[in-house]
Order: structure tokens, then C-alpha cells, then sequence
């Protein structure tokens, strides 16, 4: 009985000393670039897209777009959903695809090309339900047919409700802002 205590006792000694090892340290600049785009950009001074959304209901909101974050948006009648390449005073580009030259190639956009931004919330539960209510819908109808053996009109308005309200959480989850006068595009810069 005492060997074993002794044992474990060793045993615990000898795995805290081998993860008590002294490891390298990170800088700050390592520690910011670990953290993301938004971070990385407190590095140096660097510009980044800035979207200002000013809501009837619900106020102001800015949304940044730094090197390397992926931006979604709507510009000459297309939609692209790319990584922020680089950012100049008045224009931004994105990589896009060469197939035939088989490489990324920057595409450049002017700020008063993009149409709109299309933005991507998770919003706990309304995300998930926008896409769970309409396959309940689905699966609530289709096994109502199966055990009455047809169709009854009393099932469409569970349906229908759960159709409707996955889609309106869909549409708040992922909003599509036009760019207009009070929902401005810009550039800004970090210091």
C-alpha cells in the first residue's frame, strides 16, 4: 500500500517536472499576429475598410475589414466572398483566380463600385433556428402525409410558421446593406 503511494507520488513529481520546463517566450508582435487580422494591425500602421451603418432602429455600428479578413460583397452586378488583399486611399483589392495562368490575381475595386455588404451574424439560437425552423417545417409536413396517408389543410399553418420565422431569422442573421448616404464605405488608417 505504501509503494503505491510512493509511486504515484513519484510519478506526479516526475510529469510536473517534464510540463514545468521552461519554453520559449513570444513577443508582442508574435502574440498580436496569433490573435487575428484586427490585432496584426496594431503592428504597424496600416489602412483597412471601414462599412458605417447608421440603423433607423438600433443606431450606428462600424464594421472593419482588415488585411486578410474575408469581405463579402456586392460590386459591377456580382457578388464576391474574398480575402481583403490590400487597401489604398480610394480603392481595395481582392485575390480572385486565374485558371488559365493557374495563380491568385489582385482585383481592384473602387469604394463607389461596391453596391452592398453582405454581412454574416452569429446571433446565438436566431442563426441556428434560421436554419433548423424551415427542415422542421419540412420533416413536420412530410410526416403528416406519411401517417394520415394525405394531405390535411390543418398542418399549413405550423408549416408555414415554421417556414416563415426560419427564413426572417435567416434574414437577420445575414443582412444585405445597400451602400447609400447613410451607410458609408470608407477608408481609415491605424496609428
Amino acid at each position: 500500500m505504501r509503494s503505491r503511494v510512493y509511486l504515484t507520488l513519484v510519478l506526479g513529481m516526475f510529469i510536473s517536472m517534464a510540463y514545468a520546463q521552461p519554453q520559449d517566450t513570444l513577443t508582442t508582435e508574435q502574440l498580436l499576429q496569433r490573435r487575428g487580422t484586427s490585432y496584426s494591425a496594431l503592428i504597424r500602421p496600416s489602412r483597412y475598410l471601414a462599412f458605417d451603418v447608421n440603423h433607423a432602429v438600433g443606431g450606428f455600428r462600424r464594421y472593419r475589414y482588415f488585411i486578410g479578413d474575408e469581405l463579402h460583397f456586392k460590386a459591377r452586378g456580382e457578388k464576391y466572398r474574398e480575402e481583403l488583399y490590400d487597401v489604398t486611399d480610394s480603392t481595395f483589392s481582392i485575390l480572385m483566380a486565374n485558371e488559365v495562368m493557374n495563380r491568385d490575381e489582385p482585383v481592384t475595386f473602387r469604394l463607389d463600385e461596391v453596391q452592398a455588404i453582405l454581412l454574416h451574424r452569429r446571433i446565438p439560437f436566431i442563426t441556428a433556428a434560421g436554419t433548423l425552423f424551415p427542415i422542421a417545417g419540412g420533416v413536420y409536413l412530410l410526416a403528416d402525409v406519411v401517417n394520415n396517408r394525405g394531405f390535411y389543410s390543418n398542418t399549413l399553418p405550423v408549416v408555414g410558421s415554421l417556414v416563415l420565422s426560419g427564413v426572417l431569422f435567416h434574414l437577420i442573421s445575414n443582412p444585405h446593406i445597400r451602400v447609400n448616404k447613410n451607410h458609408r464605405l470608407k477608408v481609415l488608417r491605424t496609428y
